[in-house]
């Protein structure tokens, strides 16, 4: 016959009929009943127990209202500040968007039937999950796991072999976006304006164009006035029908003549006088044909530049913020991949100062794209009400926020338990069946309502696209540049009066006509 003696220590079976001394059966027999821990008595019997007691419950489903702690770090989409209201009492109404852990452990204390006992630890806000300090001590989240003060640890940790390290982690529940939030429009192109309705090849053929147009013109006007009317006057027509066949021809026969007036047909000026030969007028109404498809075009297109929304200029690959001038930065760069990112990278605690360094166009932000969304709806509405209350902080200044659309990392997220924790395959089977059933979507959704609704709103009130002097920067900056140009020409036509037209020994200021005449035959 087996006897079987269990206590909660260890579990001994003897068989009687193995032993010689009887004596020493009985010694060892009473020493076991005797045992402090001793629970239970059971007999093997034809091959099964004779008791159906189970000798090995599992305790853990069962806590009996026990009260567990639960540390807290409110960080979104884990926990959000709405949850502080469960702290000490369970409100009657709920309460929405209250953060995906937060509810996964409401249902999991049901569960298993233990009551929660939520604290935030001491400077949580700053220290967050928790660095190793220059004296080898922890801080945050991490100082509380080392400690064993909690059985939870509710905080969106990462799924790494640094939190395997202090914590137990459950399946993950959630995979996070961590990128980085961006300025938005780090260039200004307003003072283009009178280029953007053209790409740079355009242009290019454009003023290829016009440099062979105008050189035709000059060739083809100069090559009829030397060979044609040469012709002509060889075989003794009238000088009246000479004045008649050259009239006009004068516009083109000088080289600036012909560019100025070139260049005008594509603003569709009209020419001071039609020139007689058939050759011209046929080349200039070509001409015109192609000055009215262009300018028609070049219009259209500064239309459409003046009453569309100012392009935004944004960043959305880890390239692009590489090779742009920003400062990026976070609270760790532990899961940071890229070394061209990593060189620059800033340890930053204080999420405001980071939000505001990157509202100022000089930083780049590392976090979730659940908190980077949601601290960019706060930073829209901060502003308006700043321009509503009219305060003296300039923010015109102040850059749009943009979430760069490459991730650099999709990161596995779980909950934490304390190290070795015998609840873990409980609550693994606990938090698999909810994300099965859809919860973790569903509470995921509530969280992130707010800011979707407040970024709809956004939009909604948001100006039109108006022409203001912003946008007209580029006109003003080229009647400016027109007016120094023509500044310094006459500056330059002073200084060559003065100086050179002044000082010739044939001016004579009563007789300028017959001094310029002099000067032009000479020149011939």
């Amino acid at each position: 016959m087996w006897f079987l003696f269990a206590n909660t220590m260890n579990i001994s079976i003897v068989r009687v009929e193995k032993f010689p001394k009887k004596k020493l059966i009985w010694i060892q027999f009473i020493s076991l009943l005797t045992e402090e821990n001793l629970l239970q008595q059971n007999t093997w019997y034809k091959g099964k127990w004779r008791y159906g007691t189970n000798h090995f419950t599992e305790k853990i489903t069962n806590l009996q209202k026990k009260h567990l702690q639960i540390a807290v770090f409110e960080h979104i989409p884990a926990v959000t500040e709405k949850s502080r209201i469960y702290y000490n009492k369970q409100p009657d109404d709920k309460i929405e968007g209250l953060g995906i852990e937060f509810e996964l452990i409401q249902i999991i204390s049901k569960a298993m039937n233990f009551k929660p006992k939520y604290y935030m630890p001491d400077n949580i806000t700053s220290e967050k999950w928790g660095i190793e300090e220059d004296n080898q001590t922890h801080v945050g989240l991490v100082s509380e796991a080392i400690q064993g003060k909690a059985a939870f640890y509710l905080g969106d940790l990462y799924y790494t072999l640094h939190h395997l390290n202090y914590f137990d982690l459950t399946i993950p529940y959630n995979t996070e976006c961590l990128t980085f939030l961006t300025p938005e429009s780090l260039t200004e192109n307003s003072w283009k304006l009178l280029i953007l309705p053209f790409k740079l090849y355009t242009w290019i053929a454009l003023v290829l164009t016009l440099i062979l147009g105008s050189a035709i013109f000059y060739f083809l006007s100069l090559s009829y006035k030397r060979h044609i009317s040469f012709y002509k006057n060889q075989m003794h027509f009238q000088n009246i029908s000479m004045k008649n066949e050259l009239k006009g021809l004068y516009l083109f026969t000088e080289i600036g003549n012909s560019i100025l007036y070139t260049y005008s047909m594509l603003f569709q000026v009209s020419l001071p006088s039609l020139p007689s030969p058939w050759a011209v007028r046929v080349l200039i109404g070509w001409w015109w044909i192609y000055s009215i498809l262009v300018t028609v075009a070049y219009r259209a297109s500064m239309t459409a530049t003046l009453a569309n929304p100012v392009a935004r200029v944004t960043i959305d690959t880890l390239e692009q913020l590489a090779k742009s001038s920003i400062g990026v930065g976070g609270w760790n760069k532990e899961n940071l991949s890229s070394q061209k990112i990593g060189n620059k990278f800033q340890l930053i605690e204080q999420e405001d100062e980071a939000i505001e360094k990157v509202a100022n166009g000089s930083f780049g932000y590392y976090e979730n794209s659940y908190l980077l969304r949601h601290a960019r709806v706060k930073r829209q509405i901060l502003e308006k009400e700043k321009k509503e209350n009219k305060t003296t902080e300039d923010i015109s200044s102040k850059h749009n926020l943009h979430i760069m659309q490459e991730c650099v990392i999709n990161m596995p997220i779980a909950l934490g338990l304390e190290k070795n924790s015998p609840l873990k395959p409980k609550v693994d089977t606990l938090i698999r069946r909810i994300i099965e059933i859809g919860l973790v979507e569903k509470w995921l959704s509530d969280v992130m309502e707010w800011s979707k609704i407040m970024e709809i709103r956004q939009e909604a009130e948001s100006e039109k696209a108006l022409v203001n002097l912003h946008k007209l920067q580029g006109a003003f900056i080229a009647i400016i540049v027109g007016y120094l140009l023509a500044f310094m020409i006459l500056i330059a036509e002073i200084l060559h009066w003065k100086h050179i037209v002044l000082k010739d020994p044939k001016f004579d200021k009563y007789h300028l006509d017959i001094f310029y005449n002099s000067t032009n035959n000479s020149k011939i």
